[in-house]
């Protein structure tokens, strides 16, 4: 490894472990709340970053995982839909005067719809390639949905 892959790695090391921390401190603050979910998230992304990071540094293969071969738009709804509850959080944050009960109604109703429309996607495209990849990455979907709607 190069001093920069090393200093690179180090760095994702230490903003995964600060996430980690970050999580840890969200579960036992006793406030249940998105925040909880999206903390772990981004603690998955960084432990993942991290691992592939790794392996590249080392000059390990890493074979390329994408979830659909083909992109038939539906990537796109995904990620305008999120982006559409990213931007209407701010806006409310902002613009739009709600009370905080309102305001969290209108969160975790967005979140169950993001999440039932990720399983949707999930659900079609098991159906139409079975694999151990894609039915792990349904499984996961439909545990965010339970967990948005017990959140909610």
């Amino acid at each position: 490894m190069t001093v920069v892959q090393r200093i690179s790695l180090l760095l994702k090391l230490i903003l995964s472990s600060l996430f980690g921390l970050l999580l840890i401190f969200e579960y036992f603050d006793g406030v249940h709340d998105l925040s909880d979910w999206a903390v772990f998230f981004f603690f998955i992304l960084m432990v993942n970053d991290c691992y592939i990071h790794y392996r590249v540094a080392k000059g390990r293969s890493f074979k390329e995982w994408v979830l659909s071969p083909r992109d038939d738009g539906k990537k796109l709804l995904m990620n305008g839909i999120f982006f559409a509850v990213l931007l209407i959080s701010i806006l409310s944050e902002f613009i739009f005067v709600m009370d905080v009960g309102t305001r969290d109604i209108f969160y975790k109703s967005l979140f169950i719809i993001w999440s039932g429309i990720f399983l949707g996607v999930n659900i079609y495209k098991l159906k139409e390639t079975f694999n151990l990849k894609r039915l792990m990455v349904t499984n996961v979907a439909l545990m965010i949905l339970i967990g948005s709607v017990v959140m909610f």
